[in-house]
């Protein structure tokens, strides 16, 4: 091996024993290394291997050599000459467009049990005048049942009991690093009558100091709660805040660790910034880095975890991530911080280990709901006040701007959102805004509360505008694309159009798809869905209806009227293809491809839910009409199951559906145990696409899968388990960039931004 100097020496082939060429050096995206500046004695081919060693030790190299020939002009017994052969060059720059650095595995860490005790519960916190008994302890760790409403309970009631605790070590792979920890298993013995009084940890410190505990799954390592050296008497059981055990599933394994350690499964890139490769599949590499920010980021896995079958999820949450770009493809997250609500945009390096944050111009009480970018390096993003305007029928402040790659402010405008223009009350958290730049335009797709109308109520649905990108103004506003309308994603097209689809639960109940620019605009549902219908002869309005005779039984009876706002849908994209739109979408159907079926409802969710995917001609504006939910033959360019059925609306009309051509992509069939969430489609450079979902039980999150097809869905590959360190955000994008696929997530507890790369092969 070659060391500082020249000092060449034996290696006995121990990474550990390499010594260094070049010592404490700051990688650049292309680094030279000069070897040698001289003749070689004899010809012949000298295999390098060469790499760099991480602070924290991790070694990086190339597995296969640089061969250098040595010719006969080169090699002389001469000494040098006082020009010598410029010495070769080690180019490290990485061949990828973006400049991806080789990542290192994730750090694998194991837990060793040394002591198993099962702690029943019976101790109560202080507030109850309680101690903690023995029994429940195990060394340093209690469980202690906290005050509700009333008291502190241990009977088993209204609590539960008997935890089985295991004491250990989590340490790596080398047992270079150890952490006490501890199992905490589900409770054997769950409360008779419901769940009051929660069991909270409590844990006697060894040092005062500042101490981070942290969740260990098997395979990542997070940060769960802090607790400061001011909160610790190191000869007292101290209460940690809002660490408590009563609902944990299986088990939970907790380190406790002083923060001045860092405790992590990805390996430091450089301050502030550390990755891994999270895993690999057919389709390549997932690398996963992770970017420390000073703010809190909205947190992916922790803000917004409803399931399927939750109410929540039929209205779920605004996007909160956009990743914008510059001309020389460096990347940027525009994101907000949910403490104090300043907006801020990360440009990352080219090479991804470096980052710098800009905060944006922004005014107080408002909510970040767009953001794109377009070809000059200015960006742009829209902002709406925070709050209810329903109540007094005022509308809110909607402002949008243009900045500069800098945060510098070009432009602000603050857009007319009375009733006469984009006629909004409310925002919220519960809408999405979805936003594209293309030739000078901005396109937009938003959601919102509108002003009352004459029937005195706040009405919801969705309106597609366009603006002149370099003014700001609104040029065209067409007015409703869907009521309501509880999601949208906006693409453009190779003709200059904006493309888009929403989720409309009513006026028209389906997904919809619409094709739009200043001077025109076109829509058509693509796929729709069932209905549940009133189970009382009146409805809301007091006007009485007849049995729907042809669903009802089982117990239930059901009437000609409906006002179901669930879509039973999660939209997942739309993409031009070579042959027309194509449209991918999660919904719910039964084992033999019908979705239509009214008598299937009752809940969020009746069956399991699958993708679907159909293709549609280009010019859908010309195919046949036969009403607003009516799918007909000549519209689509997929084949499938042709379904026809109808639902009465809230004032009792007979509205037609029909469904034809919808390819179904998984075959999911109990929906306790596997549902399609979070779909995600992206077009791939060699014109195939990319799914990207989670699978959900009703309510809990199993893992995060991934597969490819062609635009008419011809699988191309299998479902393929991505792992659990990618999570998707409800509602938010992902996004291509040459053979890469990117997409961001959030972590509020160690206040880090995640880029999730599929490096793809």
């Amino acid at each position: 091996m070659l060391g500082e100097g020249l000092a060449i020496s034996l290696w006995d082939r121990n990474p550990a024993n390499l010594v260094a060429f070049q010592p404490k050096v700051m990688l650049n995206v292309m680094q030279a290394v000069p070897m040698y500046g001289g003749h070689f004695i004899y010809p012949g081919t000298l295999k390098v291997f060469f790499g760099y060693r991480l602070a924290d030790g991790t070694l990086i190299q190339n597995t296969q050599p640089i061969d250098i020939t040595i010719n006969d002009d080169s090699a002389s017994p001469t000494e040098p000459t006082d020009n010598p052969t410029p010495p070769p060059v080690v180019d490290t720059k990485p061949v990828d467009a973006v400049g991806f650095l080789s990542l290192p595995e994730l750090k694998n860490y194991t837990f060793t049990s040394e002591e198993t005790k099962t702690l029943p519960g019976m101790s109560a916190e202080s507030a109850c005048n309680g101690t903690v008994a023995k029994e429940d302890q195990i060394d340093r760790l209690a469980l202690v049942a906290l005050f509700y409403q009333n008291g502190c309970y241990t009977d088993g009631r209204y609590n539960h009991n008997d935890y089985s605790v295991e004491r250990g070590i989590v340490s790596d792979a080398k047992n270079q690093s150890q952490f006490e920890a501890y199992r905490i298993h589900e409770p054997s013995h769950k409360a008779t009558e419901f769940l009051g009084s929660q069991h909270v940890v409590y844990y006697r410190f060894p040092t005062q100091e500042d101490y981070t505990i942290y969740l260990f799954d098997g395979n990542t390592i997070n940060k769960v709660v802090q607790v400061s050296a001011s909160q610790i008497d190191t000869n007292q059981l101290i209460k940690v805040e809002n660490l408590t055990v009563s609902n944990i599933k299986n088990s939970a394994t907790y380190l406790f660790v002083p923060s001045s350690q860092r405790v992590s499964t990805f390996t430091e890139l450089s301050s502030g910034i550390e990755g891994a490769r999270v895993n690999h599949i057919a389709l390549g590499d997932i690398l996963k880095y992770r970017y420390t920010v000073n703010g809190r980021p909205f947190d992916t896995k922790l803000d917004f975890n409803y399931g399927p079958n939750a109410h929540q999820n039929v209205y779920s949450l605004t996007r909160q991530f956009f990743l914008v770009s510059k001309s020389s493809g460096q990347l940027g997250i525009v994101w907000q911080d949910k403490d104090d609500a300043s907006i801020q945009v990360t440009w990352l390096g080219n090479e991804l280990n470096s980052q710098e944050t800009v905060e944006l111009p922004y005014s107080s009480d408002i909510d970040l709901v767009a953001a794109t970018s377009d070809e000059t390096d200015n960006f742009y993003y829209l902002t709406i006040q925070r709050g209810e305007g329903t109540t007094d029928n005022t509308a809110r402040t909607a402002t949008f701007y243009k900045v500069n790659a800098a945060g510098q402010e070009l432009l602000r405008k603050t857009l007319d959102t009375s009733s006469t223009g984009l006629n909004m009350v409310t925002f919220g958290n519960s809408n999405v805004a979805s936003l594209k730049y293309l030739n000078g335009k901005l396109g937009l797709i938003v959601g919102r509360q509108m002003h009352r109308s004459d029937d005195g109520l706040n009405h919801q649905g969705a309106i597609a505008v366009v603006f002149d990108a370099n003014t700001l103004e609104m040029v065209k506003n067409w007015g409703q694309t869907s009521g309501h309308s509880f999601e949208s994603i906006l693409a453009t097209n190779s003709k200059g159009e904006f493309v888009g689809v929403d989720l409309g639960d009513n006026y028209p109940r389906g997904v919809h798809l619409h094709q739009f620019t200043q001077d025109d605009n076109h829509s058509q549902v693509v796929y729709t869905f069932k209905t549940q219908h009133g189970t009382t002869p009146n409805s809301p309005a007091g006007v009485g209806y007849p049995v729907y005779s042809e669903i009802s039984g089982g117990g239930t009876t059901y009437y000609q009227w409906s006002n179901d706002n669930r879509t039973y849908t999660e939209l997942g994209g739309v993409i031009e293809a070579n042959n027309g739109y194509t449209v991918i979408f999660a919904g719910e159907a039964t084992p033999d491809g019908r979705a239509l079926d009214n008598a299937r409802v009752g809940e969020y969710l009746n069956d399991p839910r699958n993708i679907g995917l159909i293709q549609v001609r280009t010019d859908f504006e010309n195919a046949s009409s036969a009403g607003w939910s009516v799918v007909t033959d000549d519209l689509v360019k997929t084949r499938g199951v042709t379904e026809t059925g109808g639902f009465y609306t809230f004032g009792g009309g007979w509205s037609e559906q029909r469904n034809t051509g919808i390819v179904w992509l998984t075959h999911y069939q109990d929906k306790n145990q596997e549902n399609v969430s979070r779909l995600k489609a992206v077009k791939l450079h060699d014109g195939n696409l990319l799914l990207l979902w989670e699978k959900w039980t009703p309510d809990y999150y199993v893992n995060t899968y991934a597969m490819k097809v062609d635009e008419v869905g011809n699988p191309l590959t299998e479902a393929m388990e991505l792992g659990t360190q990618v999570r998707l955000n409800r509602r938010d994008e992902i996004w291509q960039f040459g053979n890469q696929v990117y997409l961001i997530a959030g972590d509020q507890q160690e206040r880090k931004l995640e880029l999730i790369v599929l490096k793809l092969e």
